[in-house]
């Protein structure tokens, strides 16, 4: 019975970030077997280690699937081919065999050189032109566009665990709630202070339900959060806890229902509809605390993605949702950090719009958020289980008083 054969390559800390394994499990588990060819062993934390590997599979269709999760991992197959080109015949189709992209640092061998794919960004496809490749969503896609098609002429660059790296050393084990906050916070606030780092926020109303919010508006007024993005719900309920000091009817000093509290929500959103925006009611001198006034008052960038279920909404409030894509893409650009404060739809959705180069911190009381974020390919996670309230509590007395 004939068998479908392939070499392909890779390189990199391939120990001892677990890509080797990784990759023997995946050839495996998809009824593939392997020999190695050559695999040289890099003796310091700058040389690579490098490995070929003779790879055989029953069919075509197994060794196709192989080979896409070898190549996510780093895997190159016929790297020295050009690259294979298929033309977009009408706005926002591909070709049917286009490469769907990851977050990984990727080259395309195209002219007789490797290009850098510009945009990265996972499940979009690369368009080349005029020397450069860069990402494009689909429906960014033009006929006449020229799109990669298959494997090969591709080169992954994947993010590797270097030998020297200790940072969250501590939560190598994944997420655990196991893992000691206060040490997590240390880490956390130990990379923020580093110099030209630029930190985004990612944050739901969870935030302002556990008073996390005054701790997060610390955090933007002395410059140590860059950008924010958030839903609608967020700055409702942090308008609410600035107006009427309760957060869904609650009061947020004694935890206490409030009578008829629980239309002050609403009463929010009509006074910044009143004023026109929360900018306005800030001009206005009637919203004068909390995340979203500091974030107006700091002039950081801020973006409000709608959805379904939105009470309102506030003015701000993008209910386009492909618009509220570019506006959260565009702010994302040049990221070194991302909070992802107890927000799971939004930190699954900017998980898919970042590089994997971008430390992604994510704080939240269920550790189902992480396996989540990792399942969807966000790998780059780092997940710290506990309360987002005691967690920026903490953090701003780490940055602010030293504690």
């Amino acid at each position: 019975m004939p068998v479908i054969e392939k070499t392909v390559t890779a390189e990199g800390h391939l120990i001892d970030s677990g890509i080797m394994r990784r990759i023997f499990d995946t050839i495996i588990s998809d009824g593939g077997s392997f020999e190695i060819e050559d695999f040289q062993i890099g003796r310091s934390n700058e040389e690579f280690s490098q490995a070929r590997l003779h790879i055989t599979s029953p069919d075509a269709a197994g060794m196709n699937t192989i080979l896409l999760k070898l190549s996510a991992l780093g895997c190159q197959i016929d790297p020295e081919r050009t690259v294979s080109l298929g033309e977009v015949e009408a706005d926002g189709v591909a070709p049917p065999d286009f490469y769907s992209t990851t977050n990984q640092e990727t080259f395309v061998h195209h002219d007789g050189a490797w290009l850098r794919v510009d945009n990265l960004r996972m499940d979009g496809v690369i368009v080349v032109s005029d020397g450069r490749a860069a990402i494009r969503k689909f429906r960014d896609l033009r006929r006449g566009d020229r799109v990669v098609l298959g494997l090969s002429g591709i080169k992954i660059k994947p993010e590797f665990a270097e030998r020297d790296r200790d940072e969250f050393g501590f939560m190598s084990g994944d997420v655990s709630s196991e893992r000691k906050v206060r040490l997590a916070v240390d880490r956390v606030a130990e990379l923020i202070r580093r110099g030209n780092q630029k930190v985004v926020a990612v944050a739901g109303p969870v935030v302002v339900h556990t008073g996390g919010a005054p701790e997060l508006a610390r955090l933007i007024r002395h410059g140590y959060v860059h950008a924010l993005l958030t839903g609608n719900a967020l700055p409702v309920h942090d308008a609410e806890a600035a107006l009427y000091g309760t957060s869904l009817g609650t009061d947020l000093n004694t935890g206490k229902p409030v009578e008829m509290g629980h239309r002050n929500h609403l009463r929010a959103i009509n006074e910044v509809c009143r004023a026109g925006s929360l900018s306005d009611l800030v001009e206005e001198g009637r919203l004068c605390s909390g995340v979203m006034y500091e974030a107006i008052k700091a002039g950081i960038p801020f973006s409000l993605a709608g959805s379904l279920r939105d009470d309102g909404p506030l003015p701000e409030t993008v209910t386009d949702m492909n618009s509220a894509q570019d506006e959260h893409a565009r702010i994302l650009q040049g990221t070194d950090i991302v909070l992802m404060l107890a927000s799971m739809l939004h930190s699954i959705a900017v998980g898919n719009m970042i590089p994997a180069r971008v430390l992604t911190i994510c704080i939240d009381i269920n550790p189902a958020v992480v396996t989540k974020l990792k399942d969807r390919g966000s790998l780059q996670t780092i997940g710290v289980v506990t309360d987002v309230g005691l967690f920026l509590h903490l953090l701003a007395d780490k940055l602010l008083n030293g504690k």
